[in-house]
């Protein structure tokens, strides 16, 4: 039986020193949201999406869900150091993800910065995701200088393994019960942390895949790949956007909210 895989080539694909770049960037942005509001709801969110998301990579880690190859931080093969190439990678790829884009949604869904932010949101959006997958792409680097199916391929997640799906499945249940349920300032406060998630992860995906950074390949769990058809990699990346980041991350916010370490929005 073929499984469908979501491929991550390239500097993004072995490169770890950007990974803790935003990880320390992630925790900037609860200082200051912790110092100008008063509010440690982006602590919790990190916390618990923290505790969650490495729970998950080291399920990948250890049922071979994911394969990754060489791994570097500051030039230095970390690729061994399991107990540090997981946190980072899971802080770094989703939860300091998570923590931008509430961070975003909380200031867009108020009138009064909405502008401003939405001006600053852009540019974050075209200097961090426009600009250096153009480059890349300009520099050669796309499918055509790729290996399709190259099992040394720095990043290879199985995107159909059982455990995965349960566990995702859960979690993206709790959080829209909880959107459902909570009050209705709060519910828009997720609706906008996911509008926001799926914008940003979009324009990130189309950077990677225009790039050629990333792809879909399907075939059996030893190999061989094959490039997936165009109608089976728009599906799969959108699921990736949608549903493993946009509602996947709101039950960073959900779980805290539901454990009343969050208080309701005013």
């Amino acid at each position: 039986m073929a499984d469908i895989y979501i491929i991550r080539g390239g500097f993004f694909g072995w490169e770890f020193t950007i990974k803790l770049l935003y990880v320390i960037f992630g925790l900037i942005l609860c200082i200051y949201d912790w110092k100008k509001n008063k509010r440690k709801d982006y602590f919790w969110v990190l916390l618990f999406g923290t505790m969650l998301y490495i729970g998950s990579e080291i399920m990948l880690f250890l049922f071979g869900g994911r394969v990754m190859q060489e791994k570097f931080l500051f030039g230095i093969n970390i690729t061994s150091m399991h107990w540090l190439t997981i946190p980072l990678m899971a802080v770094g790829d989703v939860v300091v993800v998570a923590v931008i884009t509430l961070f975003f949604a909380d200031r867009l869904r108020n009138r009064e910065t909405r502008k401003k932010w939405g001006i600053i949101f852009i540019l974050w959006i075209v200097c961090r995701d426009v600009i250096p997958y153009v480059i890349l792409f300009g520099l050669g680097h796309s499918f055509a200088t790729i290996s399709i199916g190259d099992p040394l391929i720095p990043s290879r997640r199985n995107m159909t393994e059982t455990g995965t799906i349960i566990a995702l499945s859960t979690l993206v249940v709790i959080g829209l019960i909880w959107l459902f349920r909570t009050d209705k300032k709060s519910r828009k406060r997720g609706l906008y942390m996911i509008g926001v998630t799926i914008i940003y992860m979009a324009a990130w995906t189309i950077g990677e895949w225009f790039a050629g950074q990333r792809w879909i390949e399907f075939g059996p769990e030893g190999g061989p790949w094959e490039l997936a058809t165009p109608l089976l990699q728009f599906g799969m990346l959108m699921y990736d956007i949608v549903i493993e980041m946009g509602l996947f991350t709101l039950c960073f916010l959900a779980i805290p909210s539901l454990l009343k370490l969050i208080k309701k929005q005013d």
